[in-house]
């Protein structure tokens, strides 16, 4: 949001500088994310009169000048220049010594120069009389830019073309539209400063007592989407460019001036928040305004000249014969403004910001309008903004209102109240304030706080009254939230509190994906959120039983995701595309496929919805360090980190599925089997999927089911009492055929050992010289430990016996070595 600081000074008093502006709505939440002095460049150029013009002794193109550069005084400036248009008499653009001229029309490049004391020809010039190109506010640059007669001589070029003013861009959030209008960041800043805000005049002066019915009528088929519709009449209009000063301020905020009627209504959106639209009445069938939806392939063109496809759920604003504007985005080439208008009529409306966002989004057109109406804009601001934007108009262009206005309001929308405890206020803050400064903190922002307290309280509470154009406070906590941000977040004192809460939950209490969204972020993983729906192409490289959008925002988003892997690739190739390589991420989220079979277990009948857990490595393991160095991960890091999750838990019957997977999505795919269920996958991404999502590393993911993980399946472990006697270590390798797997003789090395055996870990995979072919050695060490007594070495080799003879009967292993 562009904010004209000429503009803002309007409605406030401030005398400080845009700098400190920008400082104190950052502070307030609304972050200024540039500053710009639209007059910047044009720093040492004046507005001059030239005295005389002759003919320069050594050159024929060139003249002598002498100008005038600073009013009330007779002193003159010599400057040559060569443009064939100087005229003695004419006002004209200076730039002075020390002056950088933004273009330079003798360079290829345009580039810039610093103006200085010269001789030409061997005649001294002090400063230049420039072109439109050359200060780079047109693109003529045959001569030099006559100024009209009016110019004061002396006075700032930037401040003559209307460029002496300061924008703030400011990263208004989505939740904030009473701040997308001047009005609303002005009173942002009088509450900081505790300044004075000045509301704009509203009075049209003399208006017309006919009554408005008879000439136009308003009736709202769809009251749903529609809630309020007001509108009113003006006369005797006569269109023409809109005042020096409005256009000036419109340019500033990035909007084009038009005509005198069309610009009030866009002066008057960004200095209220409220859209509005100016029809040309003559034009209006049966004087008469129909505001319903779109019937079924309804085509329309727009004030662009482009002819719009209409869906049925679209809001329109009619006539008795025809549609004249998409409400809310755009008005129509059928009844628009022009130079042959003489009557208005002024459309103010609130509309259901879902229905301006699903025509804006489905159109794919975006205006100042439609942005405003699909965030929420006051809807009891509607004659407000009409009365203000009817008296511009009578005044600039001398129109004749009619004093009645048509206010179409079926569904009412009320303030909303909310209860406001000042001892929460002080808990949450950590703060010490005084009823009085939390009133008075919420009453700058035209929240009314009236105390409630009774007899038998101690605590005050006040009723508080929420203006409609803050459709974002809702609850008790968004209050504390303004007054935090009222008191100045640097003004809260920085403490630590440290207390034991007897009634939290218990960790058995917590859900899988609490416990595992809670070690992965202990472990460097960063969470993602992605949005749920997908485009089409990608959604079908995972699923063909999708669930699909019936009135999609977008091709974009036209399909509900069957699987957390394209949000996790597309996740890895943003943060590959901004310089990063290493990437450990999560996300839990939910999954949705079509079943052709219904499933009582189903919310919905025919659909199937799963919360999963998908994790991605890429990149290095660790951080580079000079000990890390540069181990890239692999398959066994993310087999180590689906294990630790799931025994984190915890759950004990999980078991790994290893198969030759001829999915086109994953190598050296892993199964996951929980509970005895298939409960998702881990493997290396396919390199024509990776070329799909244009990533150059690769990738390892995991995806788990964790609707498969019930509570009451999760084990909970016992503890004993660390054995008193002393462990023995023994380590065994084995050959082994080299498709074995080496977690099944884990399993057997455990089910034959008995129960002294208490870990065995693999350390060592060898395969190549001296082994035969098709073999591969495998070491284990393993540990005994008694529970009643030191161990014998017969009792040792009598339990490493019975392992060698299972793994030699089950897997064909031999011994190697003991």
């Amino acid at each position: 949001m562009r904010i004209s600081f000429n503009w803002l000074r309007r409605y406030i008093s401030f005398d400080s500088t845009p700098e400190d502006a920008a400082q104190i709505l950052t502070s307030l939440g609304l972050e200024v994310e540039k500053i710009e002095h639209l007059g910047k460049h044009l720093d040492g150029f004046v507005v001059g009169e030239i005295f005389s013009v002759e003919k320069h002794p050594n050159a024929d193109k060139l003249t002598v000048c002498q100008v005038r550069v600073e009013e009330d005084s007779a002193s003159l400036t010599q400057i040559v220049c060569g443009a064939p248009n100087v005229r003695t008499g004419q006002k004209v653009a200076v730039g002075l010594v020390g002056a950088t001229v933004p273009r330079n029309q003798h360079d290829a490049s345009g580039r810039p120069f610093v103006l200085t004391k010269v001789k030409l020809r061997g005649v001294e010039s002090n400063g230049m009389i420039c072109s439109e190109y050359e200060l780079g506010v047109g693109d003529d640059a045959q001569g030099i830019m006559v100024l009209e007669s009016n110019a004061v001589v002396g006075k700032t070029l930037a401040q003559h073309l209307g460029l002496d003013d300061v924008v703030l861009e400011i990263g208004v959030t989505p939740n904030r539209p009473d701040c997308l209008n001047h009005l609303g960041v002005a009173r942002e800043l009088s509450a900081a400063i505790n300044g004075k805000l000045v509301f704009p005049d509203i009075t049209a002066g003399k208006e017309s007592s006919e009554k408005i019915s008879q000439f136009l009528n308003v009736e709202i088929v769809n009251t749903a989407d529609c809630p309020r519709y007001s509108a009113k009449t003006i006369f005797d209009v006569h269109v023409a460019p809109s005042p020096e000063w409005m256009q000036n301020l419109l340019k500033a905020v990035g909007v084009r001036p038009i005509n005198n009627v069309v610009d009030a209504t866009n002066f008057v959106m960004y200095e209220l928040g409220q859209p509005l639209h100016a029809f040309d009445y003559q034009h209006i069938s049966g004087k008469k305004i129909v505001v319903r939806t779109a019937a079924n392939g309804e085509r329309f063109t727009t004030l662009d000249g482009k002819e719009q496809k209409l869906s049925p759920n679209m809001l329109m604003i009619c006539d008795s014969e025809k549609a004249i504007a998409i409400a809310g985005v755009m008005g129509g080439l059928n009844s628009e403004i022009s130079e042959k208008t003489t009557s208005v009529v002024l459309e103010s409306a609130y509309f259901s910001p879902l229905s301006i966002r699903r025509t804006s989004k489905q159109l794919g057109l975006s205006t100042d309008a439609s942005q405003r109406f699909e965030r929420g804009i006051d809807p009891n601001g509607t004659i407000h903004a009409l009365n203000r934007a009817s008296a511009l108009i009578a005044e600039l262009s001398g129109g004749k209102p009619l004093e009645e206005v048509i206010d179409n309001y079926p569904n009412k929308i009320s303030s909303r109240e909310i209860l406001l405890r000042v001892s929460r206020v002080n808990q949450i803050l950590g703060t010490h304030l005084s009823a009085e400064d939390i009133q008075k903190h919420l009453s700058s922002i035209d929240i009314h706080a009236e105390d409630i307290r009774t007899a038998n309280s101690s605590s005050k509470t006040f009723r508080c009254t929420i203006p409609t154009f803050r459709p974002d406070l809702e609850q008790e906590i968004d209050l504390v939230e303004e007054v935090a941000r009222l008191y100045g977040y640097n003004n809260i004192e920085d403490k630590m509190v440290s207390a034991i809460d007897f009634k939290s939950l218990h960790v058995s209490d917590a859900t899988a994906s609490d416990i595992a969204r809670s070690w992965l972020e202990a472990n460097g993983f960063h969470e993602t959120i992605s949005n749920s729906m997908i485009d089409s192409s990608s959604a079908e490289l995972f699923s063909q039983h999708l669930v699909k959008i019936l009135n999609p925002l977008s091709k974009e988003m036209s399909v509900m995701r069957p699987s957390l892997l394209p949000s996790m690739l597309q996740n890895v190739y943003f943060n590959q595309n901004h310089g990063t390589k290493d990437a450990h991420l999560f996300e839990i989220g939910r999954v949705y496929q079509h079943k052709s079979a219904e499933n009582s277990s189903d919310v919905v009948h025919g659909f199937q919805e799963e919360e999963r857990l998908g994790i991605c490595l890429t990149g290095r393991k660790y951080a580079r360090t000079w000990f890390n160095g540069d181990r890239l991960a692999d398959i066994f890091d993310i087999k180590g980190i689906v294990e630790s999750v799931l025994f984190k838990i915890p759950l004990d019957k999980i078991r790994f599925i290893y198969y030759d997977s001829s999915s086109p999505l994953t190598v050296q795919t892993i199964g996951i089997e929980i509970n005895g269920t298939y409960s998702g996958y881990l493997g290396k991404v396919s390199s024509t999927l990776l070329q799909r999502f244009q990533i150059e590393n690769d990738v390892y993911v995991a995806e788990i089911n964790l609707s498969n993980v019930k509570k009451e399946e999760r084990s909970f472990r016992q503890f004993s009492p660390r054995s008193k006697f002393p462990s023995v270590l023994r380590d065994l390798a084995f050959i082994i055929p080299k498709e074995a797997f080496v977690q099944e003789l884990q399993s057997e090395i455990y089910k034959s050992s008995g129960n002294l055996l208490k870990q065995v870990t693999l350390f060592d995979v060898y395969e190549g010289k001296n082994l035969p072919e098709n073999v591969k050695s495998v070491a284990f060490s393993l540990q005994f430990v008694p529970d009643e007594k030191t161990l014998t070495d017969s009792e040792i080799d009598a339990a490493i016996k019975k392992i060698v003879d299972a793994l030699n009967r089950k897997f064909g292993a031999e011994l190697r070595r003991v």
